[in-house]
């Protein structure tokens, strides 16, 4: 067995060729199982896995020097090709800054494997330097830990059913983050023995669930009804078997912009605005809610369902539901695609199609004003236009990752279709950290043109992932509406019921950092957009950039409360 014969080869050699050949053996066996990446923060303790990575061809090795930047890079390869990228840091508190972006793989379902480098136990609980406890630090945020311990020649048959292993649960019934945690022994380097040629053809296979015959006749009679909507974020399965369904049904779909179903004849991509008009909704009330997916970032939209009391149904790959207000009825555990196939062959086809053009006739009222308002000025560059400058930019295959707080939000009610490019965004735990980073790590893992769209502070958040930017051979046009503070907070109650001073200081949080000095610190080109077509011609170039637009926070909410008015308005007259 080749077990057996790598033994042999150990035989009497000294502690770091094992651990060289141990470090071989997985990543020889990562490779295997369609692993091509890795993202490495530098340290001394990691640095047999470092160079066993860095010695296969196969590997695209990206090195970041925040461990957190590092992390988040990795969540990017994983949410972009769903496959995991290796992500490795040395010993102590470096893992400690991998977390906020295991908690995002945790909840956005993204396969990740973390390793983390350790000290061997006779150095535990003594004051050796750069060591604490990593035994299952990151707790029930990732879907299996496992230690080793020391590599000993004795378990080497078990090295790459360990591999094997990190990798199936990273990928099974519900992918997201694993954490290998590798104790080294000084020396550190050392020279790995031949690999034996395996004897064993060795695979994973992971499945989605589907349902019964008569799960779907059952699923099937709740959807019979004329009035019901479609509700697709992301991970919500095929855009034309939701079409299929959709028409069948005669019922609109409300698509998210990372749902890529905005371009079906179906879809209803301005529903935020739509959701608004008081008047429109009063008489276009669901009685069947379908949600595929997650759920959008939409809040208005969240609070039309719950007080519509539609029966709500959601399907979903995973487990886990999106049930904040608790009112679904029916949680699906299926692969979306699958069930929108299968279920359409039950249900009772809709020939009245009244509902659906309704919704289609004020979604092209909302598009119409929406367009109309922000129209072919070169002026007046406001958040949402620069939302929809970026989208119109981007051609098929490209990517936009969008940043939380209100960089989404302006993407989902203003951007238009963005079906025909993947759109990206850590909503998760919704978090406004490490964009950048994600950014790169989507980047590197497509090669494909990149853009970010940012606000300052969450630049500034992720500022250490401008690190070397420039020389890692992506195209990358990191967009930041600048508006020197917490833009969000004023559409909240606090923006009313706090003094403005005080507001200011909690909340405004204005920081006076100059984002194009900061860029240049970095040898970033960059861009300072005053209107349209410098903003046109700024996507347009060829190098990775960083593009600053100043908006003012302050006018933001009376700016989104005067498009919605006119959409209200244009809806009612229809």
């Amino acid at each position: 067995m080749d077990s057996d014969l790598l033994g042999g080869r150990l035989a009497g050699r000294p502690s770091e060729d094992v651990q060289a050949t141990f470090c071989a053996v997985l990543v020889d066996e990562w490779v295997a199982q369609g692993v091509r990446h890795a993202v490495i923060a530098p340290g001394s303790r990691s640095t047999p896995l470092a160079l066993a990575l860095t010695n296969r061809s196969e590997m695209h090795i990206e090195v970041f020097h925040d461990e957190r930047s590092a992390a988040f890079a990795a969540l990017g390869v994983g949410l972009a090709i769903q496959q995991p990228a290796i992500l490795l840091c040395t010993s102590g508190t470096a893992a400690a800054h991998f977390y906020a972006a295991i908690i995002e793989a945790d909840l956005s379902h993204v396969p990740m494997l973390v390793v983390t480098a350790d000290r061997p136990p006779e150095l535990k609980d003594v004051g050796a330097p750069q060591t604490i406890d990593q035994t299952k630090m990151y707790g029930d945020t990732v879907r299996w830990f496992h230690d080793p311990g020391v590599a000993d020649v004795a378990a080497s048959y078990s090295w790459r059913s360990l591999a094997r292993q990190s990798i199936a649960y990273c990928l099974g019934v519900s992918p997201g983050p694993v954490h290998l945690n590798l104790p080294f022994r000084e020396p550190l380097v050392g020279t790995a023995a031949d690999l034996p040629s395996s004897s064993l053809s060795r695979h994973q296979m992971t499945g989605n669930l589907e349902l019964s015959q008569a799960n779907y006749e059952s699923v099937a009679s709740n959807l019979n009804t004329q009035h019901g909507l479609i509700i697709a974020g992301r991970g919500c399965g095929s855009a034309s078997e939701i079409s299929r369904l959709a028409s069948s049904l005669n019922w609109p779909v409300l698509a998210d912009s990372r749902s890529g179903c905005q371009g079906i004849p179906e879809a209803v991509s301005y529903f935020d605005s739509v959701l608004r008009c008081e008047e429109f909704i009063s008489g276009n009330q669901p009685t069947v809610v379908l949600r595929l997916g997650e759920s959008p970032s939409s809040k208005v939209l969240s609070q039309f369902v719950t007080k519509s009391r539609a029966t709500q149904v959601h399907v979903s790959a995973f487990a886990s539901t999106a049930d904040a207000d608790h009112r679904v009825s029916l949680h699906i555990s299926s692969d979306p695609t699958i069930f929108c196939r299968e279920v359409q062959k039950f249900v009772k086809p809709n020939s009245d199609s009244g509902f659906l053009v309704k919704w289609l006739s004020a979604n092209r009222a909302a598009g119409t004003t929406i367009e109309k308002y922000f129209g072919d000025a070169d002026s007046n560059l406001l958040a949402p236009r620069v939302a929809r400058l970026v989208a119109q930019s981007l051609r098929e295959e490209n990517n936009l990752v969008v940043s939380s707080s209100m960089p989404v939000r302006d993407l989902e009610w203003f951007g238009g279709d963005c079906s025909r490019f993947n759109v990206f965004s850590n909503r998760g735990a919704n978090g406004i950290d490490g964009v950048v980073a994600t950014a790169i790590g989507v980047a590197v893992a497509t090669r494909q043109k990149t853009a970010v769209l940012i606000g300052d502070i969450a630049l500034l958040h992720d500022s250490s992932s401008l690190t070397d930017l420039n020389r890692r051979g992506v195209d990358l046009k990191i967009v930041v509406t600048d508006n020197d503070g917490g833009g969000i907070f004023h559409y909240l109650p606090q923006a009313k019921s706090v003094n403005a001073e005080t507001f200011e200081m909690l909340f405004g949080t204005p920081h006076g950092t100059d984002i194009l000095q900061l860029a240049k610190a970095h040898h970033l080109s960059t861009y300072d957009c005053q209107s349209a077509s410098e903003l046109k011609n700024a996507l347009a170039s060829p190098e990775t950039c960083v593009i600053r637009v100043l908006t003012d926070r302050n006018n933001e909410v009376s700016t989104h409360q005067e498009v919605n008015d006119l959409i209200a308005v244009a809806i009612n007259g229809i």
